[in-house]
């Protein structure tokens, strides 16, 4: 039995926390270094530390939605999702988890667009 089995068809709330908490995570890290790095980026004329740290972000949104959508298939199908039970609270955060990473997600790449259009040093 792996580090992440589910018990009683509920994955582990460390799990389901990290899912949830990837995507903003993960955005809060994009907008936080990129704003650090710019004075550099400008002073050398490099655009590639910019472009690392969103790839970076979006793969930390990325693995979230992946251990989301890992938690949601160990949860049992059959469970509604608007219960007070365990395994129904677990398939609510899993299927948070998948939604919020993937709105974070889409938030990082949406921020990275004028990266390219317009020049920061400027």
């Amino acid at each position: 039995m792996g580090a992440a089995a589910a018990v009683n068809g509920r994955p582990p709330a460390w799990l389901l926390w990290a899912g949830i908490l990837a995507g903003p995570v993960a955005w809060a890290l994009d907008l936080l270094i990129s704003y650090a790095v710019v004075k550099w980026t400008c002073l050398r004329a490099q655009q590639w530390p910019l472009d690392v740290c969103t790839l970076g972000a979006l793969a930390l949104a990325a693995a979230g939605a992946a251990l989301s959508w890992h938690a949601l298939q160990q949860t049992m199908y059959a469970e509604p999702t608007d219960g007070g039970a365990p395994p129904q609270r677990a398939k609510f955060m899993a299927i948070l988890g998948v939604a919020t990473s993937a709105l974070f997600a889409l938030q990082i790449a949406a921020a990275w667009i004028p990266r390219w259009v317009l020049d920061a040093c400027h």
